[in-house]
C-alpha cells in the first residue's frame, strides 16, 4: 500500500510538472482564472452588503427573510455563470495547445460567447445544486453538513468533464452531465487519487505563507505584520490563480485520453494512462 501511495503521488508530481510545463508555454492561460477571479471578488462585495442589510442580524445569526434566499441564488446563478464562462475559454485554450496549435486570449474568449447558452444552462444547474447544499447545511445542523459536504464532492467529481464534452463534442448540458458521468464511473480510482494528490501539492504549497506571517508575528511590529501579511495575501491569491489554470490543463489532457485513447504530446504516455487504468474489481462507482 504505502509502494502504491508513493508511486501515485510521483505520478502527480510529474503531472504537475508537465502541467506546468503547458502553462509556461502559453503564460496567456492565467488571464482566465485572473479575471476570473477579480470578477468574484467585486461580485462577493456587491452581494455580501445588501444581504446584510435585508437579513437582518440578531443575536450573530441571519434572520429567515426569504430576500436572503433569492439574493443568495442570485449570488450563486452569476459566480457559477463568472466560473464556467473562463472555464470554457481555457479549456478551448488547452485544447488548441494540446492539438498542436498557438492559442491566442481571443480564441478561448470566443469559445467561450459561442457557448454562452449552454454555459448559462449549466450555471443555473450548478447554482440549484449548490443552494440546495447550501440549504442542508444550515437546517441540518453537524449531520446536514456532512451530508452536504459528500453529496458536494460526488457532485463535484461526476461533473468533472462537463465542460469539455459540452464544448467539443456539441452536446447539451443534460447529455454532458451524462457523459461525465460515464467516463468518471470508468475511470474513477486512480483519477480521484491524482486529483486529490495535485491538490494536496497545491495546498502544501499555501502553507508556506504561514511561515512567514509567524515570523512576522514575532516581531511585534505592526508595520511588518501588515506588509507581510498583504504579500502572503498576494502569494496566496496567485496560488490560486495557478492552481486554477493547473486543473484546467489537467482536465483537458484526461478528457482526450479518455475520449480518444491518445496521450497529448505534453504528457507522459505511462503517467497519463495510469490515471485511467480500468478496475476489473467493483467498487462503489463501478457498474
Amino acid at each position: 500500500m504505502v509502494i502504491c501511495v508513493a508511486g501515485t503521488f510521483s505520478r502527480s508530481m510529474q503531472i504537475f510538472k508537465e502541467s506546468l510545463g503547458v502553462l509556461k508555454q502559453d503564460k496567456e492561460l492565467v488571464l482566465f482564472p485572473l479575471i476570473s477571479g477579480a470578477v468574484m471578488l467585486v461580485l462577493t462585495a456587491s452581494f455580501f452588503v445588501p444581504v446584510i442589510l435585508l437579513s437582518g442580524i440578531k443575536d450573530g445569526k441571519f434572520q429567515g427573510n426569504p430576500l436572503y434566499y433569492v439574493l443568495f441564488f442570485l449570488f450563486y446563478l452569476v459566480g457559477y455563470f463568472v466560473v464556467i464562462f473562463f472555464n470554457t475559454g481555457l479549456i478551448a485554450c488547452v485544447q488548441i495547445r494540446l492539438s498542436g496549435g498557438d492559442p491566442k486570449f481571443s480564441d478561448g474568449m470566443r469559445y467561450a460567447t459561442g457557448n454562452i447558452g449552454k454555459i448559462a444552462g449549466w450555471a443555473l444547474i450548478s447554482a440549484t445544486v449548490g443552494m440546495i447544499l447550501q440549504m442542508i447545511r444550515e437546517r441540518a445542523g453537524i449531520l446536514g453538513r456532512i451530508a452536504a459536504g459528500v453529496l458536494g464532492l460526488a457532485w463535484n467529481l461526476i461533473t468533472f468533464f462537463v465542460i469539455p464534452v459540452m464544448i467539443f463534442e456539441s452536446a447539451g448540458v443534460i447529455e454532458a452531465i451524462k457523459k461525465s458521468s460515464s467516463l468518471f464511473k470508468r475511470t474513477w480510482g486512480e483519477n480521484v487519487v491524482l486529483r486529490f494528490s495535485l491538490g494536496l501539492i497545491m495546498f502544501l504549497a499555501g502553507l508556506l505563507g504561514i511561515v512567514p506571517i509567524v515570523l512576522a508575528a514575532m516581531t511585534k511590529s505592526l508595520v511588518v505584520i501588515v506588509i507581510v501579511g498583504a504579500v502572503v495575501v498576494l502569494y496566496w491569491f496567485a496560488l490560486g490563480i495557478m492552481s486554477a489554470a493547473l486543473n484546467g490543463i489537467f482536465a483537458t489532457a484526461l478528457y482526450n485520453y479518455a475520449t480518444t485513447g491518445t496521450v497529448p504530446a505534453a504528457f507522459s504516455p505511462n503517467v497519463i494512462s495510469g490515471a485511467f487504468e480500468q478496475k476489473t474489481k467493483k467498487g462503489f462507482f463501478s457498474r
